[in-house]
C-alpha cells in the first residue's frame, strides 16, 4: 500500500502550482517566461496604448457664431457651462473678435457653452470632440443661430481669417421679388480686384446659376456690391464665397453660403 502524500506536503505543492501559474498567466511576467511575445501582442503593451488614447487632450479650436440671419455675433460672449474633462489651461470665457470669431482651448470629450450677446442669451450649443482632429456641433438651444467653419489649430499658431460680417438681404431671407443688387460686409478692408467680372465668376458660385453683372459691381473698403444680370429662379437660390476673396492684408475668406428663397412670381425689383 502506497503512503499518502502528508496534509503539509499537499499543501506545499498546491501553493507552488498556484505561484508558478499565476505568474506564467500574469501579463507583466510573459516577456521572460514567454520571449516570442512581442510588443504588439503583448496585453500589457495593448493595455497602456489603449489608456493613453483614452487619457483625455488639450486641443485649440476656432470657429465662427453667427445668429439667425447669418449675422456675425460680433462681440458676442462666449461661457463655457459645463465640460465633460476638467484640465488645466481650458477656456472658460472670451469674447467673440471682429469677424464673430472665436478661439479656444478645450478637451477632448464635450464642452457646453453659452452665447451672450447684448446682454441676452443667443443660444446655447455643445462641441464634442472625440479626438483631436474630430469635433460635431450638438445640443443646439435655438435652430437658427449657427457655429461656422469649425476646425482645428496647433498650438502656438493661431489662424487669422476674414470673415463675412452679414449680407443684405440678410442670409435665409425670403422674397417674391429677386434683389438686382447683393451687398456682402466683411469683417476687414478687401483686396480690389483686377478684373470685377473674372473675380466674382471665380469666387461667387451660385445655385442655380446667377449671372452676375461686373461692370456695376464694386468693391469699397470691406463692402462687396453684385449686381445681378439674370433672374432669380424660384425656391431656393445659394451663393457660395469662396477662399479667393482676400482681404487687402492677404487673409483668405472664411467660406460662406448664403441661402435665399425666392417664391412665386419670383419677379426682378
Amino acid at each position: 500500500m502506497k503512503p499518502r502524500p502528508s496534509l503539509p506536503t499537499f499543501s506545499m505543492i498546491l501553493g507552488l502550482w498556484m505561484v508558478l501559474g499565476n505568474c506564467y498567466f500574469n501579463p507583466a511576467v510573459q516577456l521572460v517566461v514567454n520571449p516570442e511575445i512581442t510588443e504588439e501582442n503583448n496585453p500589457a503593451a495593448l493595455l497602456g496604448v489603449a489608456s493613453i488614447l483614452a487619457a483625455p487632450k488639450t486641443v485649440q479650436i476656432t470657429g465662427q457664431i453667427v445668429d439667425a440671419n447669418g449675422v456675425a455675433a460680433v462681440g458676442a460672449t462666449l461661457s463655457v457651462i459645463s465640460r465633460t474633462n476638467q484640465l488645466d489651461g481650458l477656456t472658460n470665457t472670451m469674447l467673440l473678435n471682429e469677424g464673430g470669431r472665436f478661439y479656444l482651448i478645450l478637451s477632448t470629450g464635450e464642452t457646453t457653452i453659452r452665447v451672450d450677446q447684448s446682454g441676452s442669451e443667443l443660444f446655447r450649443f455643445t462641441i464634442s470632440i472625440p479626438f483631436p482632429g474630430s469635433a460635431m456641433i450638438i445640443n443646439k438651444s435655438l435652430s437658427g443661430p449657427d457655429v461656422l467653419n469649425v476646425e482645428f489649430y496647433e498650438k502656438g499658431f493661431t489662424p487669422a481669417y476674414l470673415d463675412m460680417i452679414y449680407s443684405t438681404p440678410y442670409d435665409k431671407a425670403i422674397f417674391t421679388n429677386w434683389p438686382t443688387l447683393v451687398i456682402v460686409t466683411f469683417s476687414e478692408d478687401l483686396e480690389i480686384p483686377s478684373d470685377m467680372q473674372t473675380f466674382l465668376d471665380s469666387n461667387v458660385i451660385t445655385n442655380p446659376p446667377i449671372s452676375f453683372d461686373g461692370s456695376f459691381s464694386s468693391v469699397s473698403n470691406n463692402i462687396l456690391q453684385i449686381y445681378n444680370s439674370s433672374n432669380f429662379s424660384v425656391g431656393t437660390n445659394t451663393f457660395i464665397f469662396g477662399p479667393g476673396i482676400k482681404s487687402a492684408t492677404g487673409k483668405s475668406l472664411s467660406p460662406k453660403t448664403i441661402t435665399y428663397i425666392c417664391n412665386s412670381p419670383c419677379n426682378g425689383s
